[in-house]
């Protein structure tokens, strides 16, 4: 095992403030090698029949491997970008798998405030594993937390403190971003970009608004208020510009126009036409027709 650590003394005056560092480093642990190591401090030594219970917070991110972490009442796989977090006074063990081994980055902490914010960060108070994989910005402030110390030789409690809240702060503000609900405006444009690909065919817009994760009439009511217009009528829209392009820039025939659009019949094409451009499609197409004797492209 390649590892490296800082355990800190901590004085009342740091648990004064409420918050301090208890210990930071990152280890390496290699195929088959031995785990847990045995230079750890007797209070943080564990084996795996046993388990340990600590008094204080820590989390501890695996970089590369897999393992598994276990706590009195759940059982979780653990992967690369996975954060293991443990929670004062809970029963706990983890450890590699043999065939991958793993690398890790990790950080102790505790006091009043540490509290306060872990539990505000809503994580589990009896330890558990958070999918952290997509969160950069924490897997940098944490490296670069660990290198300051580990390799640069800042131990300043103080200031390694106060990169906890950082830490927590980080982890709120992903798991926002990653659960917020789409805007309004998101939502209508992923339903405009699906009638787009599919306005010549039949579009169930109750299956739409469901995939969209909303009601049928609230997609309806919010679709018609940031477009002005009903989905539908979206969708009718889409068909008659390009039958204007196809008119006018083609010699396609408008049966072959009409049902290349997905209307009923060349009747309803030539109806639905006129009643919204005031004019039938052959007027249209002798007025502003070009086509100079081209085919039709495909649509």
């Amino acid at each position: 095992m390649n590892l490296s650590h800082k355990y800190f003394p901590v004085n009342d005056a740091q648990k004064a403030w409420g918050i301090y560092a208890t210990c930071i480093g990152h280890s390496l642990t290699a195929p088959y090698a031995e785990f847990p190591s045995s230079i750890h401090p007797d209070e943080y030594f564990f084996t795996w029949d046993k388990g340990r219970i600590l008094n204080e917070w820590q989390f501890i991110l695996v970089e590369k491997g897999r393992g598994i972490a276990e706590f009195r009442q759940s059982r979780h796989s653990v992967n690369e970008g996975s954060l293991i977090l443990i929670a004062p006074g809970c029963w706990h063990r983890y450890r590699p798998l043999k065939s991958t081994g793993w690398t890790t980055l990790w950080i102790g902490f505790d006091g009043d405030l540490a509290g306060r914010l872990v539990k505000g960060a809503g994580l589990s108070l009896d330890g558990g594993v958070l999918d952290v994989s997509y969160m950069h910005h924490f897997h940098k402030l944490l490296s670069e937390t660990v290198s300051d110390v580990i390799d640069n030789g800042k131990d300043n409690p103080y200031s390694i403190a106060a990169k906890v809240p950082l830490l927590i702060a980080t982890i709120i503000e992903e798991l926002n971003i990653n659960t917020k609900a789409p805007s309004h405006t998101e939502l209508v444009n992923k339903a405009q970009s699906f009638i787009v690909e599919h306005a010549t065919g039949i579009i169930d817009y109750e299956h739409l608004a469901e995939t969209l994760g909303i009601p049928y009439r609230t997609f309806r009511h919010i679709f018609a208020k940031e477009t002005g217009t009903s989905p539908h009528q979206y969708q009718l829209d889409i068909r008659l510009a390009r039958a204007k392009n196809l008119l006018r820039s083609t010699d396609m025939p408008i049966a072959d126009i009409a049902e290349a659009l997905g209307f009923n019949s060349t009747w309803y094409f030539a109806h639905f036409f006129q009643k919204r451009c005031r004019t039938s499609a052959a007027a249209y197409r002798k007025k502003y027709g070009s086509t100079g004797g081209r085919k039709a492209r495909a649509y």
